[in-house]
């Protein structure tokens, strides 16, 4: 679902202070208007130490990047997006333990694509394929596209709106009613439609709305009802402030690896069928003497307060178990020598290896150490906004990039508490945890 983001003078002044970003899109940018490009969204909020982070991140690794670099800029969707910078993490964390020499995007054309990384670490070549599935519930859409979707409306008018999402399926006998858990029936094609649906409708109705006025959104399809509810309205269309009061979550999905079910369960639930499909392709290839095939799955995109549980031995054992019946269902050959576990960001860890061709046992063993790829996770400790801010910090600085101009920037007023704003800067951050 694209979403047009404002060309604005915070965009035009973070393609200078990021060179590299700023190159290779200039000039696929109107001088002034909108633009798909989610890069674009970033770099109109390159104020914030998040993602000015991750913008310094990306121009830094970009010259070695190749066609793994060039789909980040190019992505209109925040989903792929997200799936793209997982290929580069990787790719830049493998360039930063062999060097770039070593480790290199697919050389196949696009189209002909087949993995993502080739890599040389020591005597062992491998072929590595990252997947990156985007959780098992359709609250992870609702949480990252709800905001923006009302905060980039293209209309000619600023506001104040809040939001109230209810679902139409929620226990009745629940007593905190903006406590909304979705469940595994909210599939994730109803809900983009529900959410293409719902951008249409606003842009028409909050045109002509007024002060005070609000309006029910419901669709019955997906089971989710929206209450809006226009607090005030400014004429600068550049200020938006979005604030939601429901509260939204999922199931933790540490829990499917750890406490529920079996691993038939896992392996049949929404996440195990996509993860099968995944397998089916072979995007590694045939087997061969000449490399090792590993996929990499990210858990990045978890909704997950133990975003390092990959690593622990219980959902380790269910990962494992719940691979080999995959890995029976997809049938022979085998489509990889081994299945990687990881969360993939600024910094990447990874969980134990799931070795499924045993004779390459102690071959995989070796690259997979020598490529770095046995990082364990590191535990994120979401009250300790210090140390994050130092990491950040650590991204942002290395080239001593030009200071922010001294260009007025148009923004509404107490931009730094605006809440949708606070509602980005903890996605991003989620995701590059």
């Amino acid at each position: 679902m694209a979403i047009r983001y404002p060309i604005t003078s915070e965009v035009q002044n973070a393609l200078e202070r990021f060179p590299r970003i700023g190159e290779r899109i200039r000039g696929k940018l109107p001088e002034s208007g909108r633009s798909e490009l989610e890069i674009v969204r970033l770099l109109g909020n390159a104020q914030y130490e998040h993602i000015e982070a991750l913008l310094a991140f990306i121009d830094d690794h970009l010259p070695a990047s190749g066609s793994i670099g060039k789909r980040i800029l190019e992505q209109t969707d925040l989903l792929p997006f997200h799936r793209a910078l997982s290929e580069f993490d990787l790719l830049a964390h493998l360039q930063g333990v062999l060097g770039a020499e070593h480790t290199q995007p697919a050389s196949a054309p696009p189209e002909a694509r087949r993995h993502d990384i080739d890599l040389t670490a020591g005597s062992t070549r491998m072929r590595v394929e990252v997947y990156c599935p985007a959780d098992f519930f359709g609250c992870q859409l609702v949480g990252r596209y709800l905001g923006m979707t009302f905060k980039y409306l293209e209309v000619d008018t600023g506001f104040e709106i809040t939001l109230r999402l209810e679902s139409l399926r929620q226990d009745e006998e629940k007593e905190d009613d903006d406590d909304l858990f979705f469940d595994d029936a909210m599939r994730e094609n109803l809900v983009r439609a529900w959410l293409a649906a719902l951008r249409e409708e606003a842009t028409a109705w909050i045109s002509r709305a007024q002060a005070g006025e609000e309006r029910l959104f419901q669709d019955d399809t997906a089971s989710l009802r929206l209450r809006v509810k226009v607090d005030a309205l400014h004429p600068d269309p550049a200020y938006r402030i979005v604030t939601q009061h429901t509260s939204m979550r999922s199931a933790e999905a540490r829990m499917f690896f750890d406490h529920f079910g079996t691993p038939q369960s896992t392996a049949r639930s929404q996440w195990g069928r996509k993860l099968l499909d995944k397998l089916q392709k072979r995007q590694c290839g045939a087997p061969s003497p000449d490399y090792l095939r590993l996929l990499v799955v990210d858990f990045s995109l978890a909704d997950t307060g133990w975003p390092e549980f990959i690593c622990w031995p219980d959902p380790a054992k269910r990962l494992a178990s719940t691979l080999k019946l995959l890995i029976a269902e997809a049938g022979s050959p085998r489509p990889y020598e081994a299945v990687l576990p990881a969360q993939l960001g600024l910094e990447c860890g990874f969980g134990k290896a799931i070795i499924l061709n045993h004779w390459r046992a102690q071959e995989l063993k070796k690259g997979v150490k020598t490529a770095g790829l046995d990082r364990p996770c590191q535990p994120q400790i979401a009250a300790d906004q210090p140390q994050r801010r130092n990491g950040w910090l650590r991204f942002a600085t290395p080239l001593r990039r030009p200071p922010l101009s001294n260009t007025p920037v148009r923004t509404g007023p107490n931009l730094r508490e605006d809440p949708d704003f606070q509602d980005l800067i903890e996605s991003i951050s989620a995701l590059q945890a």
